[in-house]
């Protein structure tokens, strides 16, 4: 997501548009991320999030692979539109699929692990994209990288795993957690 964020632009002036119009193309991902935050949410309601969460990042790959092929800025744009159905919808969905996988009760610990490292890798990302166009004079490198760590990231949540339950639902029905004791 970072490359979007930080070389849309740059990206979208190499196919000789003004930095205007691909600044304007940038934002269409403010529409098509609460659409697919909401679509998603709801799709996580009735199918269970995993499934959603592994199309949510599947469609990010198929944007990416837009963007590969993208010769012009209605292309490139319908790739961000594409990536943009799933902007925010993986948020809200990675904390339910966590909560699912680890409980309540770490849930705090486990989110906020999570959010603690993926500025770290966003960053990267974004350092990696700039030295693939600077060795490169194309952003071809970077966005292939984007879209198999997503095709990768859709078959690891996607994929059927062991699950140990949470220690809330091991519970009787009705049963109250008592509150962490601070240690």
């Amino acid at each position: 997501m970072g490359f979007v964020n930080a070389h849309f632009v740059a990206f979208a002036t190499g196919l000789g548009v003004g930095s205007i119009a691909a600044a304007m193309a940038l934002a269409t991902i403010g529409v098509t991320s609460t659409v697919g935050a909401l679509g998603f949410g709801f799709l996580a309601d009735r199918r269970g999030v995993r499934p959603v969460l592994a199309t949510a990042y599947l469609l990010r790959g198929l944007g990416y692979a837009v963007l590969l092929t993208a010769d012009s800025l209605v292309v490139a744009t319908i790739g961000l539109m594409v990536i943009g159905l799933s902007w925010t919808s993986v948020i809200a969905l990675t904390g339910s699929a966590s909560a699912e996988q680890f409980g309540l009760r770490r849930l705090g610990t486990v989110y906020g692990a999570m959010f603690a490292v993926m500025p770290v890798g966003a960053s990267l990302g974004v350092w990696i994209a700039g030295l693939a166009f600077d060795s490169t004079g194309s952003y071809d490198v970077a966005l292939w990288i984007s879209m198999a760590l997503e095709v990768g990231s859709a078959a690891l949540v996607g994929l059927p795993r062991y699950r140990q339950p949470a220690p809330e639902r091991l519970l009787p029905a009705g049963a109250v957690i008592p509150p962490a004791t601070p240690s």
